[in-house]
């Protein structure tokens, strides 16, 4: 993250009285990003600072920047210039959440993959209305970018072009709430397909050149049967291999 043009931040924070302090100055960090008052970007006081503004030793506020770095709120960079700096919100803790209930077994793959076709069919209703000219270009750009990375079986890009793809589409609703919720599950979904050695075929490609055709004549059902069909060709093969 850049430090270049940073907005002075004034931040007042009242003492906290409570067992557990930690959790005391975490909640009044995140009430200050709620309201606006700290946006993504700026730089907290330092931990002495912020120690004295709290009342409490430096050692919580350290315990309570470090909750909210495992959260993906802030992060903390080292060096002169480092500190505790705001994020934008990506969704990277809901993934993380996922996978840690995958892994408690109180959810299954099957699971996610039901949800992320149900999802998607939703999606692809909205985005048929709401996407515009710089919506196809992005996805445009995108297909042309994994057509690439077939060619070269390059299997990173592959991964990572097609997590974008469908950040696209759910940024085409014109609804943030879509996006925060497709990326996470799009990420458990690319872990398991790399893992299960899945290499994206060029018939892809010509799916996702299908699709975004039917985005753009404005056709939401042909879309929701595209999407839908490929989605579980690919689904089921990452479950059969999940079982192997």
């Amino acid at each position: 993250m850049g430090q270049s043009n940073k907005r002075p931040v004034i931040t007042v924070f009242k003492p906290v009285k409570s067992i557990r302090t930690f959790e005391a100055i975490s909640d009044q960090i995140r009430r200050q990003i709620e309201t606006g008052v700290l946006q993504p970007g700026d730089k907290l006081p330092s931990d002495r600072e912020l120690a004295v503004q709290f009342g409490v030793s430096r050692n919580s506020v350290r315990e309570a920047l470090r909750i909210l770095e495992s959260a993906s709120i802030l992060e903390l960079q080292q060096g002169a210039s480092g500190g505790a700096f705001i994020l934008e919100g990506d969704g990277s803790n809901v993934s993380r959440s996922i996978s840690d209930m995958m892994a408690l077994k109180q959810i299954s793959l099957q699971h996610v993959t039901e949800a992320r076709v149900e999802l998607m069919n939703v999606i692809l209703r909205l985005a048929c209305e709401n996407a515009d000219a710089s919506d196809f270009e992005l996805l445009e750009k995108n297909i042309n970018t994994t057509r690439a990375a077939v060619e070269t079986n390059d299997l990173e890009l592959q991964m990572e072009s097609t997590k974008d793809f469908y950040t696209i589409i759910a940024q085409s609703t014109k609804n943030p709430m879509y996006t925060l919720i497709v990326a996470p599950i799009s990420e458990v979904v690319r872990r398991f397909v790399r893992e299960a050695g899945i290499r994206i075929p060029i018939e892809v490609v010509k799916t996702r050149e299908q699709l975004l055709q039917l985005l753009r004549d404005r056709d939401a059902e042909g879309a929701i049967a595209v999407l839908s069909a490929h989605l579980d060709t690919i689904h089921e093969a990452i479950l059969h291999r999940s079982h192997h």
